[in-house]
């Protein structure tokens, strides 16, 4: 669900003393990293879990890293490459492999169509492409660390961690390349700017930027929005999980009530929704992620805020420990995204049609099914009408405005 490029001009620098701290401001995205890095042995690469503590990366001075499960890299001889999105990286190495010259290798890859979803990552032993499909849904920002190293991620804040400064942001159908002594780019005829929907409500963290976009403040004020949709008297706003804070602050300061940080987990930032487990592992990380303060909410109008609702488990799973050890007056749920209904066709995110609560059921079935009072739903044109100002059409594939349960 990211790419991380790290590629230093000198070939004895160490790219991955640096690329570390990119890997660990990106894995609230996925629990499994692929990485690649050019040795005086060939392309050395391999996996690891960002989220352990016995992790390393090779000495290399450059190092390209993707995050699963929609992200993915392939090597072949002194070429590896990491995509983000639907495409086959297989197409990107023939592409990148078909040309004598750098800059024929960035033309062919620019101009296959079967690439224009994707952002794409090429590392060779002593050069580097970066392209932006000109699809626009996958986002793609360049920082330096000085005049020493290129850095290329898909949000902000991994490369700030790397020392480095955010430049600019890949425009659609754009491409970046060159080695230790030239740095150029290309396009042919840029794109829409259409990144996806879901990575401005729940991917970035809210310390980035993305497309120009700084994500607190979009989420703080979708809260705000929310908040004017959800005809409900509340007394006092949870966050649930912590991702949902910004959110839960901006719905608070339009409902004019508490908003209270009244949740302890035990296990950090971990997102138990990209956790590859089974459901007991599952239903267990919820339970030591969502420990409620006691007496917090007792006899009050709660409003619980979730960024975005998929299956519904993590709501349940709250809101039943919620009634069996509080007892509040009213439980009223608010989501901070717009119903997913859809499985997402870029491959954003793996989502499975047969298990989006918002798909299947109807707003008044999922209220009983979580026990809740009453549900709201971010409406979709709050979100795109803010990021039209931006120039971005976001891609909303997979989320609808409108029930859709029982087509």
């Amino acid at each position: 669900m990211g790419l991380l490029l790290a590629f230093f001009y000198e070939k004895d620098q160490n790219a991955g003393k640096y690329a570390y701290y990119g890997i660990m401001g990106m894995r609230h995205r996925g629990f499994r990293a692929n990485y690649a890095a050019p040795t005086r042995h060939g392309i050395v690469h391999g996996k690891l879990n960002p989220w352990s503590n016995e992790w390393s990366l090779p000495e290399a001075p450059a190092l390209l890293v993707a995050i699963e499960p929609s992200a993915k890299t392939m090597v072949n001889g002194n070429i590896a490459v990491a995509v983000d999105g639907s495409c086959n990286p297989q197409k990107v190495l023939e592409n990148a492999s078909s040309g004598k010259r750098l800059k024929a290798a960035v033309e062919n890859i620019v101009h296959d169509e079967s690439l224009q979803s994707c952002a794409i990552l090429v590392l060779g032993a002593d050069w580097f492409i970066a392209y932006r499909g000109r699809d626009g849904v996958r986002p793609l920002s360049l920082g330096a660390y000085g005049f020493d190293a290129l850095y290329a991620a898909s949000e902000t804040v991994p490369i700030t961690l790397m020392g480095g400064e955010y430049r600019v942001d890949i425009e659609p159908g754009q491409a970046v390349y060159g080695n230790s002594y030239f740095f150029d780019s290309y396009d042919a005829g840029l794109g829409t700017k259409r990144t996806s929907l879901f990575e401005y409500i729940y991917l970035a963290r809210p310390d980035s930027l993305v497309d120009g976009v700084n994500i607190y403040e979009f989420r703080k004020e979708m809260g705000r929005r929310l908040a004017k949709n959800h005809d409900v008297n509340i007394d006092v706003v949870v966050g649930v999980p912590e991702t949902a804070l910004p959110y839960a602050l901006g719905y608070a300061m339009e409902k004019r009530a508490e908003l209270e940080l009244a949740l302890i987990s035990t296990l950090g930032r971990v997102r138990t929704a990209l956790a590859q487990v089974g459901l007991e592992e599952r239903l267990m990380m919820l339970s030591l992620k969502l420990n409620p303060v006691p007496d917090i909410f007792t006899g009050k109008r709660v409003a619980i805020i979730d960024d975005s609702v998929v299956t519904g488990l993590t709501l349940k799973t709250f809101i039943h420990q919620l009634r069996r050890s509080q007892a509040p007056a009213e439980i009223h749920v608010a989501v901070s995204s717009p119903r997913i209904t859809a499985p997402c066709p870029y491959n954003v995110q793996a989502l499975n049609p047969a298990s989006l609560i918002a798909r299947n059921l109807s707003d008044e079935v999922i209220t009983r099914v979580l026990d809740a009072d009453s549900i709201a739903w971010l409406p979709l044109h709050e979100a795109t009408s803010y990021l039209q100002a931006y120039g971005i059409n976001p891609c909303t594939a997979c989320m609808s405005d409108r029930e859709v349960a029982g087509r």
